[in-house]
């Protein structure tokens, strides 16, 4: 096996960054400067510094000057090259993200380390498995609207079987999962539509340049974006980030969904090339992975599913049917009534279900907590509820859409200007496609787990100590209307639309109708389940100039800070300024809101310590400890002859100092 290169990346940036500091102070970058500066951001032994210098010197990243000190001592310098020679292949292991023996993929240009195989071997089955659950998903619905539709003749999303594919050990883990990519049926065009939804949502992660740091901090001066970017082009053998990727969707460029993982897991090691794996920016680039993964994975249970939770056309895009059916069940949740749910996945023993009516709660529910649409709610003993009367207008609409077509032509005239591409099959052809008596194929399915193990430890990118920090990531919301419709006949099985990713919330002033019903209904409110989950994808809506700044108006007057602001706000022309503005503003009532607190908490503290000083200054009777009047000996004093007579009795009579 041959060894690309010698050094770690980290290594060699920190050679890099020891001669930049010596040739800043004016100083030889000797091998003596190379370890003091090593040594004060990393605990590495004078030895190892050494051989990491003799490692960089193979590796052609570091030269010595020519130049020798008194006494012989060699002094080094960053080479000048552009670009470092390409032979096709990557130098570091596309696992670990390390250097060494590697192994080069017979397909790409990846390279890894053959320890690295039986880790990425069990990724892979993983990965296998939940492919063919999604597969054995869509073809168990397709059987069960087939059995409504005799003699319609409709192209399958399933695809071919890969369940028997086997890993190939000359191949990466990314082209071992090539091979058994699904894509649910989907032209190119339509792959690309959806990626934009998980580029949008795993995009936040990172900066938008990867070679910065997610803490802000402050840089030497030799540490330019133009420095940061040679680097980046020493060590990255092929450069990927969210830009890249976002004019890849926009061109159309991926063709399936491994392709899009491929450039995520990229961007993965050329963080953790340039930061280390033991950096923030790492435990962040594992958490977009997870996402991307998890978005996909859900994809490819329902493609339909995914696209109306993201693009929401409309205020009732829950009702909208898909392509591929699924179940409509009572579920009953701990501490709630019987609820009108969809199946969105199930198990020999379990159900996991999305609840119609308030966020679209999703649960993990055992299969004795589910019950057929048909049953009648009359004999569940519901009790009526406004959360429950607007779940089940929803699932009524949902039935009457599946019923007729014509129904969903209205919803569809309400909603906004679709953003959808060509698609195989319409929704007013599915429509048609209406409860299939058959019911579904049970099969083992689960929900997708993350390949990759989320960590989220911080620490500076040369640092060998770092602490833990977790990740925000930004949630966005907007207004959804309501609509009522008339009730219709229950089938059995459902275009099911369902919101899919996680970190995610539904409309922002919108409370969950279930957890009010359970407040009202419940006392003991730790009876609600915890498994119960909101995951609402909801990307920002896009506002007219004049919408951006009219000011909302409050029932109740404003205070005179919040008036003020609003009159400068009201001034200004563009949303940047306005938020300029906003931000000072706001800063200004912070800053006088926390010198007020400050006052407040001095006054309080002076006012403690006078109550302390005269409480120390008071006697206090022995036997009730009330203000003492009546003093008996050295520590003992009474507020009342009736105490002290009590107290003398009890005990004080034995112990009392007083003479007499």
């Amino acid at each position: 096996m041959p060894v690309r290169r010698h050094t770690d990346p980290i290594q060699v940036e920190l050679i890099w960054d020891a001669i930049r500091s010596a040739n800043a102070a004016r100083q030889t970058p000797d091998l003596t400067r190379i370890t003091k500066y090593i040594q004060t951001v990393g605990n590495y032994s004078p030895t190892l510094i050494e051989g990491f210098v003799k490692n960089a010197l193979k590796d052609k990243l570091i030269l010595t000057t020519g130049k020798k000190q008194e006494g012989g001592i060699p002094s080094y310098k960053i080479v000048d090259q552009e670009l470092p020679e390409l032979d096709g292949k990557d130098w570091y292991c596309f696992e670990c993200h390390l250097a060494g023996d590697v192994v080069s993929c017979a397909r790409c240009f990846r390279v890894f380390h053959t320890a690295c195989v039986p880790r990425v071997r069990r990724q892979f089955e993983t990965e296998k498995q939940l492919n063919c659950e999604s597969r054995e998903h869509v073809l168990a619905n397709e059987k069960a609207m087939a059995a409504n539709h005799l003699g319609e003749s409709k192209p399958s999303m399933a695809g071919e079987d890969k369940s028997t594919v086997q890993y190939v050990e000359s191949l990466c883990f990314l082209c071992n999962l090539s091979n058994v990519d699904f894509s649910c049926g989907m032209n190119k065009e339509e792959i690309n539509y959806m990626l934009k939804f998980v580029l949008h949502r795993i995009r936040a992660w990172l900066p938008n340049t990867i070679t910065h740091t997610m803490a802000q901090e402050d840089r030497p001066e030799w540490l330019t974006d133009t420095e940061l970017t040679w680097r980046a082009n020493q060590l990255f053998f092929e450069h990927r980030d969210m830009s890249v990727m976002e004019v890849k969707i926009n061109t159309q460029t991926y063709t399936t969904f491994s392709e899009f993982l491929a450039d995520v897991y990229s961007v993965q090691h050329n963080v953790a090339i340039f930061h280390s794996v033991e950096s923030q920016e790492y435990g962040a680039a594992e958490l977009m992975v997870r996402d991307a993964h998890h978005d996909i994975n859900e994809m490819k249970m329902c493609i339909d599913c995914y696209k109306h939770s993201n693009e929401k056309l409309n205020a009732k895009w829950f009702c909208l049917p898909c392509r591929v059916p699924h179940k409509l069940v009572w579920a009953k949740q701990k501490g709630y009534p019987y609820w009108p749910a969809k199946v969105i996945k199930e198990t020999a023993t379990h159900c996991d279900v999305r609840f119609f009516g308030g966020k679209y709660e999703r649960a993990l529910l055992v299969k004795t907590l589910i019950k057929p649409i048909v049953v009648s709610k009359n004999s569940l003993q519901i009790k009526p509820s406004a959360a429950f009367n607007k779940a089940y207008e929803e699932l009524q609409l949902h039935q009457a859409i599946l019923k007729d077509p014509k129904e969903l032509e209205k919803l569809l005239a309400q909603s906004k200007s679709p953003r959808q591409p060509k698609q195989n099959k319409s929704l007013l052809n599915l429509s048609n496609s209406s409860n299939p008596s058959t019911p579904q194929q049970k099969r083992k399915v689960g929900r997708p787990k993350s390949n990759t193990s989320a960590v989220a430890s911080v620490g500076k990118r040369k640092a060998s100590t770092s602490t833990v920090t977790t990740g925000v990531e930004e949630k966005r919301s907007k207004q959804a209307e309501e609509e009522t419709v008339k009730p219709t006949d229950s089938p059995q099985i459902s275009g099911n639309v369902i919101d899919i990713s996680d970190a995610e919330e539904e409309d922002g002033q919108e409370y969950s109708f279930r957890d009010a019903m359970l407040m009202q209904t419940s006392p003991n409110l730790d009876e609600a389940c915890p498994q119960v989950t909101s995951s609402t994808e909801t990307f920002g809506k896009q506002l007219s100039p004049r919408q951006e700044t009219d000011m909302h108006v409050l029932d109740q007057p404003y205070s005179d800070s919040v008036e003020k602001m609003r009159r400068r706000l009201e001034q200004l022309p563009n949303k940047a300024e306005i938020i300029k503005c906003a931000m000072e503003c706001m800063q200004t009532e912070i800053d006088r809101i926390t010198k007020e607190h400050n006052d407040h908490l001095k006054s309080l503290f002076e006012s403690h310590n006078q109550q302390i000083s005269e409480t120390k200054k008071k006697q206090w009777c022995y036997n009730c400890e009330q203000d003492a009047i009546y003093h008996c000996c050295w520590n003992t004093a009474y507020c009342s002859q009736s105490c002290q007579q009590q107290h003398w009795q009890a005990e004080h009579k034995k112990v009392c100092r007083r003479k007499r």
